[in-house]
């Protein structure tokens, strides 16, 4: 299953439980499938733990961040978000996107004026 070339994986080496059998220990590694790099398998019966990544968790948790701002510019901007803005005092003109009236509204919870 496992290969010379096969990439280092993140927290494959960490101890989990198996629902089956419940042994402790540190997983096999099997091949992935669709989205998922690998699956951690119990050493002892072989049954499925989770699936497993290449990248670290500060990698997945930047690219979640790079995609939820991604989808925030296509998007205009909520009632909820105009309305906070208001009662926080901004009287520019009205953001164009859900991620420029996100901005602002941090922008003025920490003092700066946009």
């Amino acid at each position: 299953m496992i290969t010379d070339s096969t990439p280092t994986v993140n927290s494959a080496a960490d101890p989990l439980a198996c629902p089956r059998c419940g042994v402790i220990d540190t997983p096999t590694l099997g091949p992935g499938n669709g989205p998922h790099a690998f699956r951690a398998l119990c050493r002892c019966c072989g049954a499925f733990l989770r699936w497993l990544s290449t990248r670290s968790p500060a990698e997945r948790q930047a690219r979640r961040r790079q995609a939820r701002q991604e989808a925030m510019t296509t998007r205009p901007p909520s009632a909820r978000q105009l309305d906070y803005l208001a009662a926080l005092g901004d009287d520019a003109p009205p953001p164009a996107s859900m991620l420029e009236a996100s901005q602002r509204i941090e922008a003025r919870l920490h003092g700066e004026v946009v």
